[in-house]
Order: C-alpha cells, then sequence, then structure tokens
C-alpha cells in the first residue's frame, strides 16, 4: 500500500455524480489477478550525493510525495543529506514522523533508462519499511508528463518488469483496442508540519478513476484512487456495508472475511479482513465499462471519506501467470489482459487526467445488454447455442418456451430474470449473481448439482425450484432469499439457512414446504419467516431441542419479530394490531414435526380452536402426567409450562368454537366473539377447576 497524505476528500464523491448508471457496452475481462506483486519502479539519485546502492523506488501514483524507507534513509544520511524539518505524515496504519529535506534536485528514470530530473524537490526521510522498494516515488514525478506502463514486457524471460518510460506520446485519437478512462486530480493539504515555519515536502494532486462495484444486485460508483503502489484493491467499511457485504447484519465484517491480511505502509502494518465482491468495473469516455468479475478487496478506512483504492492487481491482470507459465516452458495462456497503460498528467494543474488502456484485442467482447427474451421450444440450448456467451446490464431475462435453457457462464446481468415456461439451468454457480429471479406457474428453475448457485433470491410464484438433495439459502456464497408464494422444492430437499440467509413464506394460509431437514443459523442472522404458513419436517429432519431454540429466537420478546430463527411476520403483525397469534408445532406420528402460524388454543395446528384442543389442553395440564410442557399440550407461551399464563392465552383468543380462523382478520376474530356454546362451558369450567386446584397446590411442572 502506498504512502498518500489522506484529510478530507469529499470532493471524491462528486466523481461519482457523474457516473451514468448504465454503459453502452460492456466488455467482460473475466476474474482478475487477487494479488499482484509486480509493479512499476524508478531508479533514483539525489542531487550531487553521488550512486546510491539502494536506488530502486516504486513509482506510485497513490503517494502525493517522495519518501524514502528506512534503510534508504539512513545511506542518503550517511552520504550527507540535510534534515531541515519534522513533518508527520499519514498511512493504512495512522500517523507516523518523517524528516523534511533540504531542496535537492531528484533524478529519476524508468526502465528505458532515460533520466529526468524534479528540481528543487524535499523528500522525506523515514523508519518505515516498504517490503521489496527502497522508497516511494509518488506523483511528483509525474504531475506535468505522460508515464507509459508497457505491461507486456512482463513476457520477457530477460526482463520479467514492467516497463516504465516518462514523457511517452499520447494520440489525441484512441487507437485499435484502446479505451479512454478519465481520472479526475485531488490535492490533498499538506497538514502535518509542526511548524507555522518549518518548509513543505513535496504535495502533489492524486488522481481519481470512476468504478462501478456490484454485489449481488446492489451497486455503487464512487471514485477510487488509482494507485499503482497497492497490491490489492481496497474498499472503505462503509462501501462494503453499503454494498451489504455485512450479509448477516451485526455490524462487522470478520464473520463474512475470507482471510485476514496484514497490509504495510506509512504508520507502520495493520491486519485488515478481506472478501470478495462480484464485480468491478472501470467506465470508459465512450460509455463502454470494463468489467472484471470476482473481485478480492481488503477493507480499511484510510480515509472516513475515501470510498476505496483501485490497486495494480486490476491494471496487472493476467500478467503474472502468463510470465510464469512462460518460464516453466509451459503454455503460458492467454497474455494479460491489457498490455499498455498510459498515464497523462500535463494537465494535473488543471485536476485533470487521463488513462490510456490498450486492451488485449482476444479479449474485446461485449455483454449483451437489454430486455431479452429466450425461448427454446424443446430439448436442451445452452446460452451460446442461443446466441449469448454472456449476458449482462440492468434489464430483464425472459425464459419462455417448453425446452431447457442452461446458463453455463458467469452473467452481470441485474435485471430481474423470470421463468416463464419450461427450465431454466444454472450451471456454474454465478450464472445470476446479480439477477432477482421469479419462477412462474409450470416452470422450473433447476440448480445442477455441485453448482452451489448464488442468487440475489428466487421468488416461486406457483413455480418448482429443483436444487437437488440439499438447497443452501445464505448471504455470503448462495441463494441470499427464497420467497414462497406458492409454488414447491421439488424431491423434499433439506434446507440449510445460513449466515444472513433468508426463508420467507409469502402466501395466504396453507402455503407450505416440505423439506427433509431444516437448520437454521441463529449465531449469524439466518431466518425462516412463516408468514401465515407451514413448513413439514421429515422425521430425522430436526431435534425438538433445535426446533424450540430455532423457535425461541424467532419469538424474541415475544412479538415474533426475532432477527434470526422461525418467526412469523405475519403474527407479529397481528400482534401489533391486538391479534393473538403464534407459532405452533406438533410432532407427527412418524417422528417428523410440522410448524405453522397459529393461534393459541389450536393445539393440533388445524386452523380450528375446538373440543379437540380443550381435550388436549386439559390432558396436557394435568400435573399428574407429569409431561414436558409442548405448543400439543397447551405450552402456548413457550416457557416450558402449562399454566395459568397459558389459560389466558386459550381465552384471550375468542375462537373457540368459530370455526376455521384463518378466513377473516385476526382483529375482526377478536372485535366479534361468540356466545360460548356448551363445549366451550364444559372447557371453561375444567380450567377453571384445574387453575383452582394449582393455586392449592402451587406451580407444577406440565
Amino acid at each position: 500500500m502506498s504512502r498518500p497524505t489522506f484529510r478530507v476528500i469529499l470532493a471524491a464523491f462528486a466523481v461519482a455524480g457523474g457516473i451514468r448508471a448504465e454503459a453502452v457496452g460492456i466488455i467482460d475481462l473475466g476474474l482478475s489477478d487477487e494479488f499482484t506483486l509486480s509493479q512499476p519502479v524508478v531508479q533514483v539519485q539525489v542531487g550531487t550525493l553521488g550512486p546510491l546502492d539502494l536506488s530502486e523506488y516504486l513509482l506510485d501514483t497513490g503517494a502525493s510525495g517522495i519518501l524514502a524507507g528506512i534503510n534508504s534513509s539512513a545511506e542518503l544520511r550517511s552520504l550527507g543529506l540535510v534534515t531541515e524539518a519534522t513533518y508527520v505524515d499519514y498511512g493504512v496504519a495512522g500517523p507516523q514522523s518523517t524528516g523534511v529535506s533540504a531542496p535537492y534536485d531528484f533524478h529519476f528514470a524508468g526502465t528505458d533508462g532515460v533520466p529526468r530530473t524534479l528540481p528543487g524537490a524535499r523528500l522525506q526521510t523515514s523508519s518505515g519499511n516498504f517490503a521489496f522498494y527502497s522508497g516511494i516515488a509518488g506523483m511528483p514525478l509525474m504531475t506535468g508528463r505522460t508515464v507509459g506502463f508497457d505491461l507486456a514486457a512482463q513476457a520477457d524471460m530477460n526482463a520479467l518488469r514492467i516497463g516504465v518510460a516518462f514523457d511517452v506520446p499520447i494520440s489525441p485519437t484512441l487507437a485499435a483496442h484502446q479505451y479512454s478512462v478519465p481520472l479526475t486530480m485531488y490535492q490533498f493539504p499538506a497538514s502535518g508540519k509542526q511548524s507555522p515555519t518549518d518548509p513543505l515536502p513535496e504535495n502533489a494532486a492524486l488522481p481519481f478513476a470512476p468504478v462501478r462495484l456490484q454485489y449481488g444486485a446492489t451497486t455503487g460508483t464512487a471514485g477510487f484512487l488509482l494507485d499503482t503502489g497497492a497490491q490489492q484493491c481496497i474498499l472503505s467499511q462503509a462501501m462494503a456495508f453499503d454494498l451489504g457485504l455485512d450479509v448477516n447484519g451485526n455490524g462487522t465484517l470478520d464473520d463474512e472475511a475470507l482471510s485476514f491480511q496484514t497490509v504495510a505502509g506509512v504508520g507502520g502494518s495493520i491486519e485488515i479482513p478481506v472478501l470478495r465482491i462480484d464485480a468491478l468495473s472501470l467506465r470508459a469516455t465512450n460509455d463502454v465499462e470494463l468489467l472484471f468479475r470476482d473481485i478480492t478487496v481488503g477493507i480499511i478506512d484510510i480515509d472516513p471519506a475515501l470510498p476505496g483504492v483501485l490497486g495494480m492487481n486490476v491494471l496487472n491482470s493476467g500478467w503474472e501467470i502468463h510470465a510464469l507459465n512462460t518460464f516453466l516452458g509451459i503454455d503460458p495462456g492467454p497474455p494479460g489482459v491489457f498490455g499498455r497503460v498510459d498515464l497523462d498528467f500535463r494537465q494535473a494543474s488543471a485536476l485533470q487526467g487521463e488513462m490510456r488502456l490498450t486492451l488485449d484485442a482476444g479479449r474485446e467482447t461485449f455483454v449483451a445488454q437489454g430486455a431479452l427474451t429466450l425461448a427454446p421450444a424443446a430439448g436442451v440450448q445452452t446460452q451460446l447455442q442461443a446466441g449469448y456467451a454472456t449476458i449482462g446490464g440492468t434489464a430483464s431475462l425472459l425464459k419462455t418456451g417448453a425446452g431447457t435453457l442452461v446458463l453455463d457462464a458467469v452473467n452481470t446481468l441485474t435485471g430481474t430474470t423470470v421463468v416463464e415456461a419450461g427450465t431454466l439451468r444454472i450451471a456454474t454457480p454465478n450464472a445470476l449473481f446479480g439477477s432477482p429471479t421469479v419462477v412462474r406457474p409450470g416452470a422450473t428453475l433447476a440448480i445442477a448439482t455441485g453448482s452451489g448457485a448464488r442468487l440475489p433470491s428466487i421468488t416461486l410464484a406457483g413455480g418448482a425450484l429443483d436444487a437437488g438433495a440439499a438447497l443452501a439459502i445464505n448471504g455470503t456464497s448462495g441463494i441470499s432469499r427464497l420467497v414462497v408464494v406458492s409454488g414447491s422444492l421439488a424431491g423434499r430437499p433439506s434446507l440449510a439457512i445460513g449466515s444472513g440467509g433468508e426463508v420467507r413464506i409469502a402466501g395466504g394460509p396453507g402455503t407450505s414446504l416440505e423439506v427433509a431437514g431444516l437448520s437454521v443459523d441463529l449465531v449469524n442472522g439466518a431466518r425462516l419467516d412463516l408468514g401465515s404458513g407451514r413448513i413439514d419436517v421429515a422425521s430425522g429432519g430436526i431435534t425438538e431441542a433445535e426446533l424450540l431454540a430455532g423457535l425461541a429466537a424467532g419469538r424474541g420478546d415475544g412479538s415474533w419479530g426475532g432477527l434470526s430463527g422461525i418467526g412469523s411476520s405475519s403474527a407479529a403483525a397481528d400482534i401489533a394490531a391486538n391479534g393473538p397469534r403464534s407459532l405452533g408445532w406438533i410432532q407427527q406420528g412418524d417422528g417428523g414435526f410440522v410448524i405453522a402460524y397459529a393461534a393459541p388454543g389450536d393445539t393440533n395446528i388445524d386452523n380450528i380452536v375446538d373440543i379437540l384442543d380443550a381435550g388436549n389442553f386439559l390432558a396436557g395440564a394435568d400435573p399428574g402426567a407429569g409431561r414436558t410442557g409442548r405448543w400439543s399440550s397447551g405450552d402456548f407461551n413457550y416457557d416450558g409450562l402449562v399454566d395459568i399464563l397459558d389459560i389466558g392465552d386459550f381465552m384471550s383468543t375468542g375462537l373457540f368454537d368459530t370455526g376455521d380462523y384463518l378466513g377473516g382478520s385476526a382483529t375482526a376474530a377478536v372485535a366479534a366473539v361468540p356466545e360460548p356454546g356448551a363445549g366451550f362451558a364444559v372447557a371453561l369450567a375444567a380450567t377453571c377447576w384445574w387453575a383452582g386446584w394449582i393455586r392449592r397446590r402451587g406451580p407444577q411442572k406440565a
């Protein structure tokens, strides 16, 4: 990571305001390298101090000055470097005191060996260690110039490094396969001097590039610092939270981290979480987005207003593996994504710049955009056979026709996918990673075995979801949300709701799911919302203890609005409207469980409160029976006891012998209580006798 002095950067968000929401064209450049070792370097010499043993400095667009590392600083001081002041700089790990030198002519040269000079420059000396490099040479060397990076030079076994040249000619018109990305320059205040009379170190403006990010169906745009000194991309915590990377909503990203990584720079080193986002794209001036998929990003707040850093791993993507394969004498595969990167900072004083990217011609394939209808009439057809190698954009995809369409590529579509007829099969995990998907009556969404599909949401609106023997719903790597209005899960799979995942039954009363097994991650925010529906779990699919733990989490404070577990938004809404509703459960004869929206008193959850329920209640309440309190025996408040509180719940519904209570609203049922019948009188008398017995004997276990 590089050395910029980061302070207030509110202006960076103005860049985002100028980015249009959708590009005319999208070029899918595939997977970006997660990390890069290759970075541009220059050879340096300071004034007339003579040749340096430690002369290789990192050429860093993310650094506002020139900074010598600990060993280089010692060498320069031994040669007579004069330090005139102390300056406090800020970097990835916080503040660090540096020395400010007297003015020296700073000589430098790229790999072409052509010398250049920055006259009268005040560099900084430090106790920092910058990995492979003796120091960092930042934007003061590049301001007012052009600089070219020949990335293809890394394929030369005699060099194996990025070619660097200054003052390269840049044509006013784009050549074939070239794309121009506008850069906006920002001058950061130099606020680290310790005395008003101290001289300031070099402090040049830094470049920001327009970037669009995507995680699932969520997208965001911002101006990212273009940082050739960063070996990977960085997101601020605010940007990470805005994208939804905190999938379980617990306020930290540590649970979602793929790994933790130590990042070094000014101020020392710090350990940061590393996460993955689905896509990152650069917006070129001709309304083309250059899009990379599956980007790993480090999460750190360098400055509260800095949304992110565009690292060298994106610009150099593909070259290191190509060079390694060439060195090993095996098929090197395709070259890197960009053959050249040319930066034009001649207008930096006007806060304008340009990044010219020369794209590998073999990758220049545009992604299909716009509303699409794909309608295989019969048989099986891949998306390529249908004419679309990749599908992107913000419009919709409609699958019609009785045949099967196979999505076997990573598609960046963010519009809704609708399966109107036939079968849509997902054959690769990220085929619809950004597209909410709806399955209509008679249609099927199938997930190929082992594909581990990731989607922002699936809504069953009468259709079927065929996920094989196991269905994972989680916000990290699976289907984030499953909504069931009507329809079914083919083959009765085991349902695992993991970190940040949600399953919601959104249909009316009677909407149900049948699963072989059920697990709900209570620690990491997983939730099953039964609404006014029900779920049937086969024998052995969940233990009673696991079920009760899930219900306790979903019930929360009694409102059924818990943030995790097995809950009911319908019960929560009814309770808020003074309608006593809950979730009930019974164990069936084969050992399986049924959990359903229910009214207190409906012990057998058949949607009727009648003499059978009164009988169950009285039998369960018999203190001599020694039974554990269950819903089926009258434990309606989930405290493990059947007592006077449950009697109150039984009585408060006013539903005894009124018929199917799911046919009307809870409020109406409470408002219109019929005259009690004979059965209710018998039940009431028996209950009152039991309540009197409890008062005489004290509370007992049910």
